[in-house]
């Protein structure tokens, strides 16, 4: 992680007195370890890498550039040695290749390096910086800005021991809590911002920031196909270069495991590459013991069993399992808001605790994930419902209709709901949904706030102006389908906090950007075929896993023994509601009665409808993340 700062008004000597060493101590606070520090003309400076020591700490400088400029840089290289090769220069010094590139090639250098990264190029003979982020996935940079103070950190704990306020961001909160992600610069502090993924800003003392967003989704170019062969064959390669790239520089890798049909290739491939005789551990979460076994018919509610076969077909995987026992909704919320600065993300993932635990136990030094799976080789094709109506291929919208094991209903209700609707704008189709089917949207139930707050803060306006509701994906082409799944948010500071508490590396082979860029650019034919779903994963597969866990149209699910878990801690969910309900703003903040409400009716056994489940399984979790973060940010007691 990297902080700087510099004070540029009246006064700056005396609160610049030992600023580098607060920032080093900053990024160490609540993890350990020791950052290097730097002062170069009255920039401040520090860095602290996952794993760190007092050597590194005394030892470390950062990059100086023939020009004078200064380098940072956090994250990783996919392609060091291209780009080493090009600057004849050397390619394990990754802040000072960054910033030679930058100097070479300007805004360039970014669509030539292929990595995950944050950077910042400062020239403090002008008092200007250069940040950036890598496109899909990279860690999170943060910065705030004015006459005063300018000061940039990989998390906001760092921007206020440099002097920036902390004041809270009601309105990112609020957004948040409504599944709205689609400020991508803002932060849960007032005048601390994000930069987006694929983004540079400019700052320079006396005038506003600069920001280019470089990098757009929607800009990737359409892959011609002329054989199915080639296509598999491409991806593949593709795939193992990013397995590749993720493995490099670990000694002891790990991977997730589930019952489908990502992280299974992600892990084999990941195997292979190993030296000969090195086993690779995998982890798997499933259900605790007393789950009733309830699930909705298009879900998996326990994986153990289908990655056990997987694993049995490959000797060299070391399969560990977790029940997540001891792991509640909010383990460990408090040391997250710390780490992150944040909430986004941290809902109902306290099943990833068990994962990155047995990653310890197993010394692992890197976690891969396979987290854009189902957004590129495994995608479900969801296009061709409306793709091949609009073309009028209606061989292959019979088939999409008719095949896939988990509809219901009639051929004509499947029609109307899966291709006709999916025209109609928004509101008409909540309205109809509402009207004919009887159901609220999801999102709506998910939500916790008031409906006089929702208005009065304008939360409510915010969520109006979204390009689709986020509980309502219905693309009508592949371009469509990015542009649904542009604004679902940016988990990089959950991430990076997990980092920081496990001290585990995490990886993502299916974000490798030229295998996601592959994947985005192929037509709807190659995921949606013959009325079979994921089909090119299903053609990656083949051989890899059993023919019952390819063929599976089956989607395991995240919290399958929420029922359980919420369960045993009702009592005390409800007297923590009664606080907020008792406390004058979060009292206003959120709709207490029907939170209570969802708790007070509660179930005999998991209930599987979303439209009765949401509220308590989604909804009143959020809250109570919400409001303890709110009294954490803000130093108050517990409601």
């Amino acid at each position: 992680m990297l902080a700087l700062a510099w004070s540029s008004s009246v006064g700056a000597s005396n609160r610049s007195n030992g600023l580098s060493a607060r920032l080093g101590a900053s990024l160490c606070a609540g993890i350990g370890g020791h950052a290097g520090t730097s002062v170069r003309n009255g920039l401040h400076l520090a860095y602290r890498p996952l794993h760190s020591s007092s050597s590194f700490g005394r030892a470390w400088q950062p990059a100086e550039l023939p020009s004078g400029r200064i380098a940072l840089f956090h994250g990783y290289f996919d392609n060091a040695g291209d780009i080493a090769a090009e600057l004849a220069t050397d390619e394990h010094d990754l802040p000072r290749l960054y910033g030679l590139a930058v100097e070479r090639w300007h805004d360039d250098a970014e669509r030539r390096i292929i990595g995950e990264y944050c950077a910042v190029i400062a020239d403090p003979s002008a008092s200007h910086l250069r940040l950036s982020r890598s496109p899909l996935r990279a860690p999170p940079l943060y910065y705030s800005h004015d006459e005063r103070l300018t000061a940039v950190a990989s998390v906001p704990r760092a921007l206020f021991a440099a002097g920036v306020e902390q004041r809270l961001n009601e309105a990112r909160i609020a957004d948040l809590l409504m599944r709205n992600s689609s400020d991508d610069e803002a932060s849960s502090f007032d005048e601390v911002f994000q930069l987006p993924l694929g983004s540079i800003v400019e700052l320079e003392a006396g005038r506003p920031r600069v920001l280019r967003k470089w990098y757009d989704i929607l800009d990737v170019p359409p892959v011609p196909v002329s054989d199915d062969a080639e296509v598999i064959a491409r991806a593949s390669d593709l795939l193992d270069q990013g397995v590749g790239a993720c493995l490099r520089g670990f000694r002891r890798p790990g991977s997730t495991l589930s019952a489908g049909l990502d992280s299974p290739q992600v892990a084999v491939r990941a195997l292979s590459m190993l030296p000969a005789g090195q086993r690779l551990p995998t982890f798997t979460f499933h259900p605790e013991a007393g789950f009733d076994g309830h699930v909705p018919r298009w879900k998996i509610g326990n994986e153990r069993p289908v990655v056990e076969a997987f694993a049995a077909m490959h000797p060299g995987l070391d399969p560990h399992f977790t029940d997540n026992a001891g792991y509640e909704h909010d383990y460990r919320w408090n040391e997250l808001f710390h780490l992150m600065g944040d909430t986004a993300g941290i809902p109902c993932t306290y099943v990833l605790h068990g994962l990155m635990a047995g990653a310890v136990r197993e010394q692992c030094d890197v976690l891969l994930l396979a987290e854009m799976g189902n957004a590129t080789f495994s995608d479900r094709g969801d296009s061709g419902f409306v793709e091949y109506f609009l073309t009028g291929r209606w061989r292959q919208l019979w088939l999409a209709l008719t095949r896939p094991s988990i509809h219901r209903g009639s051929i004509a209700r499947r029609f109307v709901s899966r291709s006709l609707s999916a025209l109609l704008p928004d509101r008409i189709w909540g309205s109809l949904r509402q009207m004919v089917l009887g159901k609220t949207l999801l999102s709506e139930i998910a939500q916790p706030l008031s409906e006089d707050y929702r208005r009065a803060s304008g939360a409510d306006e915010r969520f109006q102006r979204l390009c689709s509701i986020p509980d309502r994906y219905q693309p009508w082409s592949r371009r469509h389908s990015r542009m649904l799944r542009k604004e679902s948010g940016d988990p990089a500071a959950f991430y990076q906090g997990l980092e920081q508490m496990y001290g585990v590396a995490l990886r993502d082979p299916t974000a490798y950007r030229p295998f996601v860029e592959y994947c985005l650019g192929l037509p709807t034919r190659m995921f949606m075929r013959d009325g079979e779903m994921r089909w090119l994963a299903k053609q990656m597969a083949r051989g890899i896993m059993p023919e019952g866990q390819r063929q599976n149209a089956l989607n395991g699910w995240w919290d399958a023994d929420w029922h359980l878990r919420i369960g045993r801690r009702r009592q005390a969910f409800l007297a923590e509601l009664d606080r907020i309900g008792r406390d004058d703003r979060l009292g206003r903040m959120f709709d207490v009665p029907r939170l209570r409400a969802a708790l007070e009716d509660w179930p005999e056994q998991t209930e599987t409808d979303p439209q009765k489940a949401f509220a308590v399984q989604l909804a009143v979790p959020s809250a109570l993340l919400a409001a303890r973060f709110i009294n954490w940010v803000e130093g108050r007691n517990q409601p």
